[in-house]
């Protein structure tokens, strides 16, 4: 509490109030989707919850910061500066840096190196992919389902397992409790200590498998990359294959090879982090 207490103190007169602006900011940005490609001051209002104006005045920021973009019809969609700041993030994050550089030169004709960042709490997001977007097995293309800026939950798929595996305890509980019911459904445990126990096991292993419900025959096998020697996870590296008779004793290979790439982009990772240092 004195150290809670200490820092409140410190805010500026204010800070709240624009922290709270700021995340209705981006509740407004989250409306929109592949099937939301424009919305209308009213139906911000109403999806939000907000007066009209409350509405108005959000989108006006926004769209004076580039982050929404004024349409006919009194529409509003997102704005360029996401494109200005996503090109902005590619040159700049060195978590994609370095996967960029480890990854690039890797052959990737026939599996996907994906590349895994924690978003938000409860997400993983997909930052960099080596590889082609279809899988052929037997004769037929599977299309896969993660891809580059596509978020996942944190419970679902072998490179968000991999991540949540090496959080805190604390982060992995509160992952539980906010999505028990939909952890029992993706078979990682129907209580608390069933759960902790498959992460356990995770952690243990050192890596993450995974067959998509609809084709088992596309595997996943991912593993964290770990930073220094506290061995802090900022990421994952999820390889991906369509391969019917993959088994134990072959996955554990794979993730051994899969580990030695973690390992690189780790130390890549530090070496950009410590020549952009201020």
């Amino acid at each position: 509490m004195e150290l809670q207490d200490h820092v409140d103190d410190d805010l500026p007169a204010g800070a709240d109030e624009s922290a709270s602006s700021i995340a209705k900011a981006v509740d407004v940005l989250a409306l929109f989707g592949p099937s939301t490609s424009t919305l209308r001051v009213e139906h911000i209002a109403a999806r939000l919850g907000y007066t009209r104006s409350t509405a108005y005045r959000y989108v006006r920021e926004l769209c004076a910061a580039g982050l929404l973009a004024s349409r006919p019809e009194g529409r509003y969609s997102l704005g360029p500066r996401i494109v200005e700041l996503e090109r902005l993030l590619r040159i700049t994050d060195p978590l994609y840096q370095a996967g960029a550089t480890v990854l690039a030169p890797l052959r990737a004709d026939d599996c996907v190196y994906q590349l895994q960042e924690l978003s938000r709490e409860d997400q993983v997001l997909c930052i960099y992919k080596k590889g082609p977007d279809e899988l052929r097995y037997e004769g037929k293309s599977y299309v896969l389902n993660r891809e580059r800026g596509l978020p996942f939950p944190l419970f679902r798929g072998a490179g968000s397992l991999a991540l949540l595996a090496h959080l805190s305890p604390e982060r992995i509980r509160r992952t539980y409790l906010s999505s028990a019911d939909q952890i029992a459904r993706a078979g990682l445990g129907r209580s608390w200590d069933d759960f902790r126990a498959a992460m356990a096991t995770v952690r243990k292993r050192g890596y993450a498998l995974s067959r998509r419900a609809d084709a088992k025959h596309l595997v996943g096998i991912a593993v964290p990359i770990l930073l220094g020697a506290e061995r802090r996870v900022i990421g994952s590296l999820d390889y991906v294959i369509a391969r019917g008779d993959l088994d134990e004793a072959a996955a554990s290979e794979l993730a051994s090879t899969m580990a030695a790439v973690a390992a690189d982009i780790a130390r890549e990772y530090e070496r950009i982090s410590r020549n952009t240092e201020t």
